[in-house]
């Protein structure tokens, strides 16, 4: 921290505080200041600089707030050079790594099961017979695909809602950003800590109210929620991201009740893998259908290039988007959405979820009985629902976490540990736990990946 004292401009139309969390970013990032490293008390750096305590809490949680520091319990604040908040902890942590054979990413899916020759003929088939789509479409998006959206989410999870309550998007994170001007300044948006940063942080950004709350590995945090000032809570009841975990019935009761208490409390179900869910939950929206806002996509279920989603509304929302929105235009191409609409409409949407469901089921089968049935069982556990494309291991051989990591990856894993998903951080977790994922992996490819975690760990 030497020589910040004479960088500093108290002259400078840009506040002290912002200067000084600039400067420590830059020595963050930089490496001057180590990935780990316990920041000075407010206390000594305020008298070393010659500012005041409040000057330099605000330094540090602006720091927080851009994922450069965390604040520990009764310890206090780390430098991180890496969150989910500053960094894609997909793409650079993953692709491109030498000697890497096995990437177990979350975000896997089996690209050899979409159905290319099916999607590729609808694609010419109507663009060939349709030229009007060149023409602007409905500003909320394609009536076939709301409607086709409106009769798949009742015949496949019983959720009743008419076309008109249906919005498509850009994508899930850009419906988010609709949603937090749409719900106004009061509104607080709760997500789990860990959680999706790819959804929390296109709220935060906007300037709405968020916070964070420490979730466990084995259940929701409703004691968390209830204590704190959330009104609108970001939940995936049937696949949390990251921790895998389903809620159980009697947790889903107790967020509905939640929500029900108090006029302007509402729910975000956020469920991406629900189509090919095994034994998925009540859906919350098909209980409490005007206190939950229901999010979707078909990244997940059709292929990854289709990142369309969509948002069904309660009635009194849609009123509030209609009014608060007034110009809102569908950005997703009005061919891509027609594609979509067919594909879900001619009965090939549920024949190629089931047959996701059955290939994910059999990878998670052959990954778990490769590692239940090594030499490393006893020193492992594992954690998630029974569906989507991952799960949580949790390694207690007496390797720190990075020692993990780095061993995994000389054998040619690379893996994501849960603690990489905080946005702060939390005691609530078990230590050393990894998200595993092999959705993207043919099956030689998961016993080979099983293989390196096995000697690796071993």
């Amino acid at each position: 921290m030497k020589g910040l004292k004479h960088i500093l401009n108290k002259n400078s139309d840009t506040p002290l505080y912002v200067q000084l969390a600039d400067l420590l970013t830059e020595n963050i990032i930089a490496g001057r200041i180590a990935d780990g490293e316990k920041l000075p008390s407010r206390r000594g750096l305020s008298e070393e600089l010659g500012l005041s305590k409040n000057t330099v809490e605000l330094a540090y949680q602006r720091l927080i707030e851009e994922g450069y520091a965390a604040a520990r319990s009764r310890s206090g604040y780390f430098a991180r050079r890496t969150s989910p908040i500053n960094t894609d902890i997909s793409e650079p942590d993953f692709y491109g790594t030498p000697g890497i054979s096995y990437v177990m990413s979350q975000n896997g899916t089996d690209t050899d099961a979409v159905p290319s020759g099916a999607l590729t003929k609808l694609c010419r088939e109507i663009s060939y017979d349709n030229p009007g789509l060149l023409n602007y479409g409905h500003k909320y998006g394609e009536s076939e695909l709301r409607r086709a959206i409106s009769h798949n989410l009742y015949d496949l999870h019983g959720i009743s809602c008419p076309a008109g309550r249906i919005i498509i998007g850009a994508g899930t994170d850009y419906l988010l950003q609709q949603l937090a001007s749409v719900m106004g300044g009061d509104a607080v948006f709760g997500f789990e800590n860990p959680c999706f940063a790819r959804s929390y942080v296109p709220v935060k950004n906007t300037g709405a109210k968020t916070e964070l709350i420490n979730t466990r590995i084995n259940a929701f945090p409703l004691d968390g929620l209830k204590n704190s000032g959330v009104t609108v809570m970001y939940a995936s009841p049937d696949m949390q991201f990251p921790t895998a975990r389903r809620m159980s019935a009697a947790e889903r009761s107790g967020l509905l009740e939640w929500a029900a208490e108090k006029p302007e409390r509402y729910i975000i179900e956020a469920d991406f893998d629900l189509d090919f869910a095994e034994r998925p939950g009540r859906t919350l929206i098909s209980q409490a259908p005007d206190k939950v806002i229901f999010l979707g996509s078909f990244y997940r279920s059709i292929a990854p290039a289709f990142s369309g989603a969509f948002v069904v509304l309660p009635d009194e929302l849609k009123k509030s988007f209609d009014m608060r929105l007034p110009y809102y235009t569908c950005l997703k191409s009005r061919l891509e959405q027609r594609m979509i609409a067919e594909y879900l409409r001619s009965g090939k949407y549920r024949s190629h979820t089931e047959k996701l469901r059955k290939l994910y089921k059999e990878k998670r089968r052959l990954l778990k009985t490769a590692l239940l049935e090594s030499p490393i069982a006893p020193n492992i556990e594992i954690y998630g629902a029974d569906s989507g494309t991952y799960f949580i291991v949790s390694v207690k051989n007496g390797m720190s976490e990075a020692e993990l990591k780095n061993a995994a990856a000389a054998c040619g894993v690379k893996l994501i540990p849960l603690s990489a998903c905080l946005i702060n951080t939390s005691e609530a977790l078990p230590e050393n736990s990894f998200i595993v994922g092999f959705g993207q992996l043919t099956h030689n490819q998961i016993r080979g990946a099983a293989d390196g975690l096995i000697k690796a760990w071993g």
